[in-house]
């Protein structure tokens, strides 16, 4: 199948939609990436993942001795199935148990794959990630957790990470930290795979702006690993986590179909007739602005299938996924900004305040849409790497 293959994409499409409307679960539509709200949700969630990789709707592209080769597949039909699935409200597919099957797969030992890769597709277990700490966030290198080798072999850590979605459900954390400390920034850092439950480790969530508890602290002292924890060659972890991490920005990137939902509800706000009676839909310079939107929507989507094209002909290009994600972050930004614009007063409401219209999902939109301008890489950091890599500009000074 090819990028071109018009009917064929649309009736992938047609399956796809129908697939969800039988078996989709109901799980409230909110705004953000949220983590389960309780056990009964995180339940439901786990047995959702496996009815979409039992399908082959998920991992498809695996090695068919773990369950994929189910179909004819590429990047095509990943972006249908996840715009299908935000067209629905449903959780997005891209997450922390997605990157770490994404790391298992190109770098794990064919023990850790056989070990973990089943019980992931079976929604038996789930996985967060451990990269930023509380001074390195988007400067990802300047981590400081340490994995100091024990004379018997295996790691003790010593460190914090923070932001962690997830992780106060995760069974197993997909783990960044330095095994060699006198190592320039990039490198001296090695992938693991540790326990959530292991001994020395601590869990605290953290509760948000938003009233939700989506991340965690996670602390650990003196927390000790097997040699077969490490993830990935002994001081190759940067290339592990670079790599997983295009994937999440290929998941962010690609989030056409939430900014034309977006967009939907903004009409609807629009239309909205105010104490007044005045409705915002009146205004010559509120409808320009709404079909700036619209066209900058479409410019989006474009982007994500020039991408895709390449990467079908196996050409893409070090800036393709940073650009998207920027793209992509910046534009759903602008787009909650400016219906709470819309809203007046009425943008101070939250989601579940009986009084709010639309459920007051614009204040909870906005808020998260900062952290969609953050998760997977600061804008400003995707900026830096547009300019150097796309535009061959000099590379910025860093310390260390």
């Amino acid at each position: 199948m090819r990028l071109g293959e018009v009917a064929e994409l649309d009736s992938f499409r047609a399956e796809v939609r129908e697939f969800l409307a039988a078996e989709a679960p109901s799980i409230p539509e909110r705004a953000g990436f949220r983590s389960p709200e309780d056990a009964a949700e995180d339940k439901v969630r786990r047995e959702w993942r496996a009815k979409l990789f039992e399908a082959g709707y998920l991992g498809a592209d695996w090695p068919e001795r773990f369950g994929g080769g189910t179909r004819e597949w590429n990047p095509v039909l990943d972006l249908i199935v996840s715009e299908e699935v935000a067209r629905a409200g449903l959780p997005p597919l891209t997450d922390q148990t997605h990157l770490a099957a994404f790391a298992l797969l190109r770098f794990g030992t064919p023990e850790q794959q056989e070990r973990f890769l089943p019980a992931i597709r079976e929604g038996r277990e789930t996985w967060c990630q451990l990269f930023s700490e509380p001074d390195a966030g988007s400067d990802l290198a300047a981590m400081r957790t340490v994995a100091a080798p024990l004379k018997g072999g295996g790691y003790r850590v010593d460190g914090q990470k923070v932001w962690s979605s997830n992780a106060a459900w995760a069974e197993f954390g997909f783990l960044l930290a330095r095994t060699d400390t006198a190592a320039e920034r990039h490198r001296g850092i090695s992938a693991f795979i540790v326990p959530m439950s292991a001994a020395g480790l601590e869990i605290r969530p953290l509760r948000e702006i938003t009233g939700t508890e989506d991340f965690s602290e996670v602390f650990m002292e003196g927390v000790e690993l097997g040699p077969d924890a490490l993830l990935g060659g002994r001081e190759d972890g940067w290339r592990v986590a670079m790599e997983s991490l295009g994937a999440e920005r290929a998941g962010l990137g690609a989030g056409g179909r939430r900014l034309r939902k977006l967009l939907d509800s903004m009409v609807e706000l629009a239309r909205e007739e105010g104490a007044d009676g005045a409705r915002p839909a009146d205004s010559e310079e509120v409808r320009d602005r709404i079909a700036g939107f619209a066209a900058e929507i479409e410019i989006n989507n474009l982007l994500v299938q020039q991408r895709l094209a390449r990467e079908l002909r196996g050409a893409e290009r070090p800036s393709d996924l940073p650009i998207g994600k920027l793209v992509f972050s910046e534009l759903n930004l602008a787009m909650v900004e400016y219906g709470m614009r819309l809203q007046g007063s009425r943008s101070l409401l939250t989601e579940g305040d009986p009084e709010a219209r639309q459920s007051g999902r614009w204040q909870d939109e906005y808020l998260y849409a900062r952290t969609f301008t953050v998760a997977g890489g600061a804008s400003e950091i995707m900026r830096n790497i547009v300019a150097e890599r796309a535009l061959g500009m000099p590379r910025e000074k860093r310390g260390g």
